[in-house]
């Protein structure tokens, strides 16, 4: 079981505004918004990979929490995907190596995120309903997707939807300048391929 210290519990209670609900009142992308982030080539590098996630498999997770109201069983297996998912981009944007799959949970729980979005594990428990019984009959997804808005929104760089129409224009594009940034920083930005072969 985990248990969350008294200054977690008193984070949880000092950020949320009156009145708003908790996913309205954490903080994406902290150390960018600081000033503060990793130089040179592992930035690139960190960064890109944080966008191909969050562009394919973070857009893939909200449109199945989106257009899945009638599993909620889905929507809830969707829903802890997409915080693992968070805590992998985490992981990447702090410099650590990723998190196996299997312990990516446990430790987003146990110790929150701090780079994708400044939030204990009880905050991210919150926010993405762990509350709720799984396989149960409802899944509570708005505060999940309020979240995700917030991240797309304060990201640093374009995320297309490929999803739509004019998407895989915007795709290639974006991946040219990726390339672009890699060649600029010393990369190949073949880095990418492992993940762009998973999606």
């Amino acid at each position: 079981m985990t248990t969350y210290s008294d200054r977690d519990k008193e984070r949880t209670m000092t950020t949320e505004g009156p009145g708003l609900p908790l996913a309205e009142t954490l903080v994406p992308f902290p150390s960018v918004r600081a000033g503060h982030a990793m130089a040179g080539p592992r930035a690139v590098e960190a960064w890109v990979q944080a966008a191909w996630l969050m562009l394919a498999e973070g857009r893939a997770y909200a449109e199945d929490l989106e257009g899945g109201a009638e599993q909620p069983q889905m929507q809830q297996a969707a829903k802890l995907r997409f915080l693992e998912q968070l805590l992998d981009i985490d992981q990447r944007l702090a410099g650590r190596a990723p998190v196996d799959d299997a312990h990516c949970l446990a430790v987003a729980l146990e110790y929150g995120t701090r780079e994708v979005v400044d939030a204990t594990g009880a905050q991210l428990a919150e926010v993405f309903g762990l509350h709720e019984e799984f396989g149960g009959a409802e899944c509570g997804v708005d505060d999940v997707l309020a979240l995700w808005e917030r991240l797309l929104e304060a990201f640093p760089g374009e995320l297309p939807d490929r999803l739509v129409a004019e998407g895989q224009r915007d795709m290639l594009r974006t991946l040219r300048t990726w390339a672009g940034l890699a060649r600029a920083a010393g990369l190949d930005i073949g880095f990418l391929a492992p993940f762009m072969k998973a999606a």
